[in-house]
């Protein structure tokens, strides 16, 4: 797993240098809902995904794969009503008990085009895309041009344990980073990076062009539910396993007018640019409520995600084992 030097680089080297490129930023206080399903990996499934944070649009539905199908009189709980998008990752938890329960999250924020060169084209509609690989158990079988990491915000790095999580107690919020793809085939939706990494990226692959990147950072609070803290191994894990599954996906939801905005901040000499809309401005929030589309499809909770998977979770705290989630004989 990248450490946290790679972070620190970007702004105290490289991208420092290159704050004329500029950037937005879209936040959403939490997730609107904790379910197991994966529009984009298991369409149509209430049983067979991990259990998933979702943030954005509550249009979304096992079923949901096209823009489109977001309707425009959802709500969104991100503070800007022109991203109907929806975003997900898989849910971190922690032990209360015997029972695994979601980490609260103080902040979700998608950031797009953080280091990286002017976008030349909008966000396609209907794009659906990945970032990290769920399967992954150890470092080398990361995908290394989405840059996951963790860490403790504004501590000193201490490192990481077996399982890829911060090996101490963090003062504020343990923070996940996650790089998505910056260029697309406009006819294929084909998904692909750039070549160099943030901060010193180069050309997209033939046959695409570059669109604004997003990037995820999410900020857990564990201060409560882990109130005496930890040293050695983390008392987290994800739903798809240990920190080296990091992975998150996303449908472009952004409307027409907020999309092309979009590109114009990329182009911009400013540092942060603000992206509005004819739904409004950024930062404003929705008179509205996001909720569960499908209360009554699949479920919320950990232990019986898990047992509509027809698997076993591995009993110990962490990940330091590969996951296997046998099948029950």
């Amino acid at each position: 797993m990248p450490s946290t030097s790679f972070c620190a680089a970007l702004l105290t080297s490289g991208f420092a240098v290159r704050t004329a490129l500029a950037y937005t930023q879209v936040n959403v206080p939490s997730p609107f809902m904790n379910k197991n399903i994966d529009p984009i990996v298991f369409p149509g499934s209430y049983s067979s995904s991990h259990l998933h944070s979702f943030y954005g649009s509550d249009g979304v539905t096992a079923s949901t794969t096209k823009s489109r199908q977001i309707k425009k009189d959802t709500c969104t709980n991100a503070e800007n009503p022109n991203d109907l998008s929806v975003y997900w990752t898989p849910t971190l938890l922690y032990q209360s008990g015997d029972d695994w329960e979601p980490v609260p999250v103080m902040r979700f924020s998608a950031y797009y085009g953080l280091g990286d060169e002017p976008a030349e084209i909008p966000i396609p509609r209907n794009l659906m895309m990945l970032a990290g690989n769920s399967k992954a158990t150890t470092p080398d079988e990361m995908v290394p041009e989405a840059h996951a990491e963790w860490f403790c915000e504004g501590d000193e790095d201490a490192g990481s344990d077996a399982n890829g999580f911060p090996s101490q107690t963090c003062s504020t919020h343990m923070q996940q980073l996650l790089y998505f793809p910056n260029c697309v085939n406009t006819e294929t939706l084909e998904t692909a990076y750039k070549d160099g990494e943030p901060g010193s990226y180069h050309d997209c692959p033939a046959g695409m062009q570059a669109m604004p990147q997003l990037r995820f950072s999410i900020r857990y609070d564990l201060r409560e539910v882990v109130s005496g803290g930890w040293s050695g191994t983390a008392p987290v894990k994800l739903a798809s396993g240990n920190a080296y599954s990091s992975h998150g996906d996303f449908i472009n939801g952004w409307t027409k007018e907020g999309n092309a905005n979009l590109v114009l901040a990329m182009q911009s000499k400013d540092s942060y640019i603000s992206v509005n809309g004819d739904r409004g401005n950024d930062g404003d929030t929705m008179d509205c409520e996001a909720v569960d589309a499908e209360p009554d499809m699949g479920t919320s909770d950990y232990a019986e995600s898990v047992s509509m998977m027809s698997k076993r979770s591995v009993p110990a705290l962490g990940w330091s084992s590969k996951s296997r989630f046998a099948r029950k004989a």
